[in-house]
């Protein structure tokens, strides 16, 4: 039964997301707000919308192990599951904007939750917690990540020119919407993306208690991975077209999001206890960060292929042991 309704849930928060995402990009052409500014906002921060609605709730209902579990788990099944599988399918072409900006700045992210996260060793206080001093610090990083995108897209940098492209042809709609299906679209998007974000949230602790988890172990291998779904579906569809450059910066800027944004927010309304066991995961995810940007400066056919693939598949199983 519960099983039944997270699946609902996940999938009511996946869609309200789109539908949001289709009623804002409308509502900016309508009052002439740049392009690049919708593209690089709305379409960037849209795959990041059910993780985003399913922390808040999560925190406001002091759930904090199911919203860090959430926001480690989408993040570790983007770059595992979602780019080793269609680096599986078709070899993805490495971008250099990944290997100079969006792959640096996912390791200082990483790096900032095992730091930010891990006082008793770094500080000597006697408590493991993300704290809302370190929410600060995350949003302000992402200030910096989004200024940094904004400024290079405005000014068409040579290695934004195709992430330019893409953020225009992202926001044509075969046909304009009226003022009131605007609004339609807009608060249903709001109202599905909160409704199942409570959904989520009441229906994973039910599951944690039926089968005798936590929630964080929930978060990680349950909602997680749920909420990844609209990466994926960008990903196979970016796939389709023959678009397989933008994929790593759609995944690697979804991790953004959720760790310097979704996760910044979370911390300040409640703080975010951390255990040996996420540890673990943490020092996983830093790892792997790690091997990836190596992977991404080293390889002199600055390609993923299949190969990484299966070290990405194999991680994830490596993973799913470690929360297991």
């Amino acid at each position: 039964m519960y099983e039944m309704l997270l699946a609902f849930s996940i999938l009511l928060a996946v869609f309200s997301s789109d539908y949001l995402i289709k009623g804002s990009i409308a509502l900016g052409q309508r009052f002439n707000i740049p392009a690049y500014i919708i593209g690089a906002v709305v379409i960037g921060f849209g795959s990041s919308l059910p993780e985003f609605s399913v922390n808040i709730s999560a925190a406001l209902k002091q759930e904090t192990g199911l919203a860090i579990g959430n926001i480690l788990g989408s993040n570790l099944f983007n770059l595992c599951i979602s780019l080793g599988l269609i680096s599986l399918i078709s070899p993805i072409a490495i971008a250099k904007d990944s290997k100079v900006k969006d792959v640096p700045m996912h390791l200082i992210a990483v790096i900032a939750i095992a730091v930010c996260g891990n006082q008793l060793y770094l500080d000597g206080i006697q408590f493991h917690q993300l704290m809302p001093s370190h929410g600060i610090i995350l949003l302000c990083f992402f200030a910096i990540y989004m200024y940094y995108t904004l400024f290079e897209v405005f000014n068409k940098s040579p290695h934004k020119q195709q992430l330019h492209h893409k953020h225009h042809k992202a926001i044509e709609t075969p046909e304009s919407l009226s003022l009131f299906k605007i609004i339609i679209f807009i608060v249903l998007g709001l109202i599905g993306l909160v409704v199942g974000g409570e959904l989520i949230v009441e229906s994973a602790k039910n599951i944690a208690l039926d089968m005798g988890l936590s929630d964080k172990t929930v978060g990680l291998l349950i909602i997680g991975p749920g909420t990844s779904l609209p990466e994926l579906i960008a990903c196979i569809s970016a796939l389709r077209k023959k678009n397989t450059d933008m994929i790593i910066g759609n995944i690697i800027g979804s991790n953004m999001f959720n760790v310097f944004l979704t996760l910044g927010l979370t911390a300040i309304i409640s703080p975010i206890p951390f255990d040996l066991a996420l540890n673990k995961v943490v020092l996983f995810y830093l790892i792997l960060s790690l091997v990836l940007c190596c992977v991404f400066w080293f390889n002199k056919r600055n390609k993923l292929n299949r190969y990484w693939s299966a070290l990405l598949f194999l991680s994830y199983g490596y993973y799913l042991y470690l929360c297991l």
